[in-house]
């Protein structure tokens, strides 16, 4: 749906593209985070603590570039954007291992698989979330309801006004 006052700007996606555009950079992300869980576990001594969180942590490069540049549209270049995107990844970053400890914990090692799943399906929504109206949102501009402001020079200045009347 687009807003007749902002039918001149270039609009973001729809939120249903933003979803689906979402799980494919999330899958993606999901893939790298799991094929790096994998191989850490599989072939260091790491605890399986510090590999989720080393994996997490690759997927979570690979989440930010692609959500800012295609999930969201993003153009802005701020300093805030990855700040807002790391903060918001700490916070799911400590749940997601906190879920996957606990089904480790209650059901055994050999449910790493159900761990890191059920883990990353909690995660995927808080992220969501968190990108959509924090990290990504998008930046309110002035409507067409908005008056138009003329530079005190131009405004008592008749010559000027002679010319945008022609």
């Amino acid at each position: 749906m687009h807003n007749s006052s902002r039918s001149s700007e270039i609009s973001r996606p729809e939120v249903s593209t933003q979803i689906v555009r979402f799980l494919v950079i999330g899958g993606s992300s999901v893939a790298i985070d799991g094929l790096c869980y994998a191989l850490i576990t599989s072939f260091s001594a790491l605890s399986p603590d510090l590999a989720k969180g080393l994996s997490y942590l690759g997927g979570m490069l690979f989440g930010f570039w692609g959500n800012k540049l295609w999930t969201f549209e993003s153009k802005q270049r701020s300093l805030s954007e990855p700040l807002l995107y790391v903060l918001i990844y700490a916070c799911t970053l400590g749940i997601n291992i906190g879920i996957n400890r606990l089904v480790l914990s209650l059901a055994g090692d050999e449910f790493r698989l159900l761990g890191f799943f059920l883990a990353t399906g909690v995660t995927t929504v808080a992220n969501f979330v968190g990108m959509k109206f924090l990290a990504f949102r998008e930046k309110q501009t002035p409507t067409e309801t908005t008056p138009h402001v003329i530079p005190l020079d131009e405004a008592f200045d008749s010559s000027s006004v002679e010319r945008k009347a022609a």
